[in-house]
């Protein structure tokens, strides 16, 4: 299991601090939880893929399959990493 922390981006721009929880994360399928305050978001801000960066600076892109005002049950990928110039 791998578990952190990272900051949700929803379809309007509107980022969640959010706890994640992937039970399977293998090379190009993830599947897991997002543990996160969602009460207040309209649920038309799920009907499209969600951007997770995780602590360690990976970003994953997800669909949410599910969810209530306190989890999101997702599957999703990892985006691939670029290199940046400072």
């Amino acid at each position: 299991m791998l578990n952190g922390t990272g900051s949700v981006t929803l379809r309007s721009g509107r980022r969640l601090h959010a706890k994640y929880q992937f039970g399977t994360h293998q090379e190009h399928h993830w599947v897991g939880y997002l543990i996160c305050d969602t009460e207040t978001a309209d649920p038309s801000e799920f009907s499209y893929k969600i951007l997770l960066q995780c602590e360690g600076g990976i970003a994953i892109e997800l669909a949410v399959t599910n969810w209530t005002d306190r989890y999101m049950a997702v599957v999703g990928r990892p985006l691939p990493e670029f290199n940046q110039v400072a």
